[in-house]
């Protein structure tokens, strides 16, 4: 009895070392040097200010959704949307290099009203970013 007692023992702590050797899931850990930046996000019916900049090396062309507004942005210049509450459900705005070259958009919440998109130039690794896109419960999302 005593020796299926140790090799028992030894069978259980020799499987419970290797499992927790091998196995992702059986390691805790914290994400707080892994985790992505947490989304933006808004208030639903606030007043948001929409800040893009042109970071790129070239003229940036603007489509605002749904109103169809367009315009384009010359390197180092600044367009500014002022969203009234009530007055748009969602927000979209489409961006792209007059070029081709790749953009890609970064945005920042600098106060609590104001977002800023910077388009900025990438690599031709990836191919970049096209929209910036505000939904109507408040999440911001680059696509």
């Amino acid at each position: 009895m005593k020796m299926k007692f140790a090799i028992s023992a030894t069978l259980l702590t020799t499987t419970l070392l290797l499992t927790a050797i091998n196995s992702k899931t059986t390691l805790a850990g914290t994400c707080a040097s892994r985790c992505g930046t947490a989304p933006l996000h808004f208030t639903p019916g606030q007043y948001i200010r929409v800040q893009v900049v042109n970071r790129s090396y070239g003229d940036v062309k603007l489509e605002q959704l749904p109103e169809l507004r367009k315009t384009t942005l010359k390197p180092g210049e600044k367009l500014q949307f002022d969203l009234q509450p009530g007055t748009l459900e969602q927000f979209s705005l489409m961006f792209w290099d007059d070029g081709g070259r790749y953009v890609k958009g970064v945005v920042s919440k600098p106060n609590f009203g104001t977002l800023v998109l910077e388009i900025r130039p990438n690599s031709r690794d990836y191919p970049g970013d096209r929209s910036l896109y505000i939904r109507n419960d408040g999440q911001v999302s680059i696509l």
